[in-house]
C-alpha cells in the first residue's frame, strides 16, 4: 500500500487487551496520521499468556505488554540482517565513488526552483553511478534482498555503523507515540535527523515499565 508507515503507540499498564487496537487508534487521532489497522510487528517471547497479546500469530503479535515482547530478539535479528545487507551492498557498489544523498539535490531545487526543477534534481540524484548500481541490483528478479536507496547515507557509514542503525530501527517504526502524548518522528530524510529520532525513540521505549504496552499500527 503506497505512502504507508509504521507507528508504534505506547499505552499504559491496565489498558484492556480487547481494547488495545481501538485505544491506540484513538490516541493516534491526536496526530496527523490515520490508522489503517494493527500490524504484526513484534516478536513475542512466550507461548503462554497469549490472551494478553494483540493478534498473536505464531511467534509474532501486533502488540502487548513489554514483558511479553522480545525486543532484544527483534534488535539482534535486525542487526544481523543489516550487517548482511551492507556486505551485499558493498559488493554491488564496488568501484563507485561515494554518492550524494537525495536531500542535497532537493535543497538545491528549493533554493532556485526555476533554474533547477525537481525533475532535474531527481535525474541528477539517480544518475550517480553508485545509485545506478543499486537500482540495477534491485531490478534483478533473483536478488537476495532489496538495497533501499533511502539508506544511502547509512550504507556509506560502514558495516558496523549500518548494523547498529538496524538495531536502532528494529522496534520504533517510522514514528512513536509516547505515553505522555508526544509524537516522535524524523522530520527529514537527513541521516542525522533520522538518528536523532531513533535515539530518542529507543530511549523512551527503554524507559517503559515492563507492564506498559506497545501497539504497532499501519498508518498514513
Amino acid at each position: 500500500m503506497p505512502n504507508t508507515s509504521l507507528t508504534i503507540v505506547c499505552l499504559p499498564n491496565g489498558t484492556p487487551t480487547d481494547q488495545l487496537a481501538t485505544t491506540a487508534a484513538t490516541c493516534l487521532a491526536a496526530t496527523r496520521l490515520t490508522s489503517l489497522g494493527s500490524a504484526g510487528h513484534f516478536i513475542v517471547n512466550t507461548r503462554l499468556r497469549r490472551g494478553s497479546l494483540l493478534q498473536p500469530w505464531k511467534d509474532t503479535a501486533a502488540g502487548g505488554p513489554v514483558r511479553l515482547l522480545d525486543l532484544d530478539a527483534m534488535r539482534a535479528a535486525a542487526r544481523r540482517t543489516y550487517w548482511y545487507r551492507w556486505h551485499i551492498w558493498n559488493q554491488v557498489v564496488a568501484g563507485t565513488r561515494p554518492a550524494q544523498p537525495y536531500w542535497t539535490f532537493l535543497e538545491r531545487h528549493r533554493a532556485d526552483p526555476a533554474k533547477y526543477p525537481i525533475a532535474k534534481a531527481q535525474q541528477h540524484y539517480l544518475a550517480q553511478p553508485r545509485l545506478a548500481n543499486m537500482l540495477t541490483y534491485n531490478a534483478l528478479p533473483n536478488r537476495i534482498m532489496d538495497l533501499p536507496t533511502s539508506h544511502l547515507e547509512a550504507f556509506q557509514t560502514g558495516a558496523h555503523a549500518y548494523a547498529h542503525f538496524g538495531w536502532l530501527c528494529a522496534v520504533p517504526g517510522d514514528s512513536l507515540l509516547c505515553l505522555d502524548g508526544t509524537h516522535l518522528a524524523a522530520t527529514s530524510d537527513l541521516y542525522a535527523t533520522r538518528m536523532a529520532y531513533l535515539a530518542e525513540a529507543n530511549r523512551r521505549i527503554t524507559a517503559l515499565n515492563n507492564r506498559d504496552i506497545l501497539v504497532a499500527l499501519r498508518t498514513r
